[in-house]
Parts: structure tokens; sequence; C-alpha cells
């Protein structure tokens, strides 16, 4: 190869609703990918004119019949894909949709991140219930990595949802009933191990070695923030990055983003300051990948 020459991209296949107003979803997910250093091709589930935390009146277009036709379009290109990584289903049987989509994108060296969009703070977003919770457990049984927050985890595990003090017992029923569904790698977000401490824990199925990344709590709720987490792991990983590396570097992307939507005062449910977090997040993923 030409000195001057450089690797092609990685490339990242993201299955999640689009969002118009409210950051999070695909809206999230192709700027974050792409500032990792991976090329984000999309697909979505749905169109919503806002996310439905604080909106009312929004609108939903769900895009169940285009989402297969567009998989094969893909796959008729011969284009090849890293990373599939899908989050916000318009319904249960989009899981089935995505399964074979699955079929048509990914292959034995494809790493599939599903996170199971559906609940927060204990409980269901709207329009979801149980039946999601199923189709999600079918689903993750083609992850290798999985991305619940600490509500999705309780229900995908049949466990009593616990608001705080989240003690080892709890956590490590809950891996071991997650790893059971399928996945190689499991990581739940919006754990509380002590007062005043939030973060992201991720277990590794095959060597039972559990890797955390901690940060100071903020109180209410932050929307997208899960968005910005699971795309930033998705593309960290594809990469090459450790678990660890990539759950710390995801982790602080997130907390930036807090702190920053803190500093301007931001509403709440349009969504955290990213954007202007994305400068260091990059620095760091420069870090990581410096030989490239």
């Amino acid at each position: 190869m030409n000195e001057t020459m450089l690797p092609p991209l990685r490339r990242i296949a993201a299955i999640h609703d689009l969002s118009g107003l409210g950051k999070c979803s695909l809206t999230v997910a192709l700027p974050v990918i792409s500032a990792t250093g991976v090329e984000c091709a999309c697909i979505p589930t749905a169109v919503l004119s806002t996310h439905t935390g604080e909106f009312t009146g929004w609108t939903l277009r769900d895009l169940s019949a285009d989402m297969l036709p567009m998989a094969r379009h893909w796959q008729s290109t011969g284009a090849k894909f890293d990373g599939v990584y899908t989050g916000y289903l318009a319904s249960p049987s989009q899981a089935e949709t995505v399964m074979q989509m699955l079929a048509l994108l990914s292959t034995e060296e494809t790493l599939v991140l599903v996170d199971p969009v559906m609940a927060d703070n204990g409980r269901y977003y709207s329009n979801l219930d149980d039946r999601m919770c199923r189709a999600f457990r079918r689903l993750i049984a083609h992850a290798d990595v999985i991305t619940p927050n600490i509500t999705e985890a309780a229900l995908l595990a049949g466990l009593d949802y616990q608001h705080e003090a989240h003690g080892e017992v709890y956590l490590r029923t809950l891996f071991e009933r997650l790893a059971a569904l399928g996945p190689k790698t499991v990581v739940i977000t919006g754990v509380r191990t002590e007062a005043g401490e939030i973060g992201n824990l991720a277990f590794d199925v095959a060597s039972g070695q559990i890797f955390r990344c901690m940060r100071e709590a903020h109180e209410g709720i932050f929307y997208g923030t899960g968005d910005i987490l699971a795309s930033a792991l998705a593309a960290l990983m594809v990469r090459g990055a450790s678990t660890q590396q990539a759950l710390t570097v995801a982790t602080l992307l997130t907390d930036d983003s807090i702190r920053r939507s803190l500093r301007h005062d931001t509403p709440r449910r349009f969504g955290v300051d990213f954007e202007g977090a994305l400068p260091a997040y990059i620095r760091r993923v420069g870090e990581i990948f410096k030989t490239e």
C-alpha cells in the first residue's frame, strides 16, 4: 500500500428510529459513530416528529415495510458491514424483521450490538409493553453485545426493578440472566452502586469479568444519553477497542454531554449537548488508535 494511503473505514449499519427533534436515536448515532472514524449507514425503523418523552402530540410513521427492501438493496450492492447496531423498534414484529436483516447484512465477523430500547425509570415508554420485552429477548439471542439500562435489564431478566443502591448480588443476577439469553458481552447502563454515583458496567460472559466506569450522578432524566453511549460503544468496539477502553471513552462522552447541557441550562426534553463534547471525544478516540 502507498504510504499516503489509509485503510478503508469500518462500516456500521444503524437500525434505529429517526426522531426529528429532541436529540436521540439516529440523530445521535450518525454523528457519534462518524466522529469515531466509522462510516454509519442508516435504516430507520420509524420517523417521529420528536421522541416520546416529555413531548405530547408527536407523530409516528412506522417504516416496517421499508426495512427489509432497504437491507436487500444494500446486500445487492456488495456492501460489507463490520457492525450492526439496533435500537428503538416501532413494534414487536420489527424484531423479527431485524433478525431477517441480520441474515442479509452480517457475517460471523460482524459485531452485532442490540440496544433494547423500551423502558426507563421503572416503566415502559409510550406505546410499548411486555410484548416488546419478549421480542427483544428473541432478538438478543443474535447479539454479541447488548446495552440495556437498569430498567430494561430488570425487565429482560424477569427481576423487580430497583431504583438505586444496586448491590453486587442484584447486579450479578442480572448479568447471569441476561447472559443466558445469548450475548457475549452485557453492558448495563444507569447503575447506581452508592449515593451520588452512577455509571455503566460491562460483563464479559466467557471470562466472567466485570468492567466498570462510574461518574457523578446528576438529578433528573437526560434524554438521548443511552443512545450516545450505545453508539460510541458500537463504533469503538468495531474499531477494535477493548471493552474497558470502549466503556470508559463512551461514558466520558456521555458525562461531558450532560455537564455541558447543565451549564447551558438546556431544557431536558431537547436532549444533551453532545455536539460540544465531540472534540474531546475525538481526541480520546485518537489516543486509542494513534497508530492508525
